[in-house]
C-alpha cells in the first residue's frame, strides 16, 4: 500500500469519523481495536501497527464504523512489507476484547513462579535468621540461668505446685469472703397505698443474680413473679412450703404480686423484706435494681 494512498485513506477516515461526531474512543468501543492503532491508521503512522496483514484489517473494520465501503476506499492496493515480522502470535486480544500488539505480558504460572522465587528466597532467608536468632538467645539465658545458680536449674514440681495451690486458695478465700461481705441492702421501702404496691429502690443490682425465696403460711398463697419486660418467672397456688426464683443478671426490676399477702413472706438473697403493713388480700412488692 503505497504512503500517498494510506494519506488518503486516514484522511478520509478521519473525516467520516469527524462527520459522524465520534471520538476515537468511540470507534475504539465499536471496533474494539485499540485507540492508538486507530490514530495511527488516521496520521499514516503504520510501523504502530502489529504487522501487514492488521493495516488492512484494522482499516476495514474502521471504515464500516464511520459507514464507509472497505473495499472502495481500499481498491486494489497491496500492503508492501513495512520491515516487521508476519508472524500474528505478537497480537492479541485482551480480556477486555481490544486488540493489542506484541507479546502477549499475561503471566503464565510458570513466569509467576520464577518471578516469585526472589521473594520466596528472601523469606527464607528472614525465616532462617529468625530461628538463628532465637537459638542464641535462648542458649544466652540458658546459660546465664545455670552460672548465677552454680550450674544447678533444677525446679521442684512439688514446691511449686504447692505455691500455686495455696495462692488459688488464698484467691478463692478471698472471694468469697468479698461475696459474703457484699450483702444485698435493701434500704427504707415505699409504700403506696392507692397501688397496693411496696416499692424497694435499689443502685446498680442489676449487674447481679439476684434468689427470691417466698413462703407459704397458714392457709397459702397465690403469688406471681414477672420482670421489667413482663416475663413471667412464677405463678403457682403456694398451700405450704417455700418456691425459690431466680432473677437472672441484667433484668432492670421484676415485681411479686400476691394475692392472701399476710399468708407470705419473702428473702430477697438472704435479707427479709417487708411485704404489707395493710390488712388487704392482695398486693405488689416492686424492686427496682437501677436507680
Amino acid at each position: 500500500m503505497n504512503e500517498t494512498l494510506t494519506n488518503q485513506i486516514g484522511e478520509q477516515l478521519k473525516a467520516a469519523r469527524l462527520e459522524k461526531q465520534l471520538s476515537l474512543d468511540d470507534i475504539q468501543e465499536i471496533t474494539k481495536i485499540q485507540r492508538r492503532y486507530l490514530s495511527a491508521i488516521e496520521e499514516n503512522n503504520l510501523s504502530v501497527l502489529p504487522g501487514d496483514f492488521y493495516v488492512r484489517a484494522f482499516i476495514r473494520q474502521y471504515a464500516l464504523a464511520v459507514g464507509l465501503h472497505p473495499d472502495e476506499l481500499l481498491g486494489e492496493a497491496k500492503p508492501i512489507s513495512m520491515s516487521r515480522t508476519s508472524d500474528l502470535s505478537r497480537a492479541h486480544r485482551d480480556n477486555d476484547g481490544i486488540v493489542r500488539a506484541g507479546i502477549d505480558n499475561t503471566p503464565t504460572a510458570r513466569s509467576r513462579l520464577a518471578n516469585s522465587m526472589p521473594t520466596i528466597g528472601l523469606g527464607l532467608l528472614i525465616l532462617v535468621a529468625l530461628i538463628v536468632i532465637w537459638f542464641v538467645l535462648t542458649h544466652i539465658g540458658t546459660n546465664s540461668q545455670q552460672t548465677s545458680n552454680g550450674g544447678n536449674i533444677s525446679v521442684s514440681t512439688s514446691e511449686v505446685s504447692e505455691s500455686s495451690s495455696k495462692s488459688s486458695a488464698s484467691k478463692s478465700s478471698a472471694s468469697s469472703s468479698s461475696e459474703e461481705s457484699s450483702t444485698l441492702d435493701l434500704g427504707t421501702p415505699e409504700t403506696n397505698t392507692s397501688l397496693q404496691t411496696t416499692i424497694y429502690n435499689l443502685s446498680n443490682e442489676n449487674t447481679k443474680k439476684h434468689t427470691v425465696v417466698i413462703t407459704a403460711k397458714n392457709t397459702g398463697t397465690s403469688v406471681k413473679v414477672n420482670d421489667a419486660s413482663s416475663n413471667i418467672l412464677l405463678n403457682e397456688t403456694l398451700a405450704s412450703g417455700s418456691k425459690t426464683v431466680e432473677i437472672p443478671s441484667g433484668t432492670t426490676a421484676f415485681n411479686l404480686q400476691f394475692s392472701n399477702v399476710n399468708n407470705a413472706s419473702v428473702t430477697v438473697d438472704g435479707q427479709n423484706v417487708e411485704v404489707s403493713g395493710a390488712t388487704t388480700s392482695f398486693w405488689n412488692v416492686l424492686f427496682n435494681l437501677n436507680k
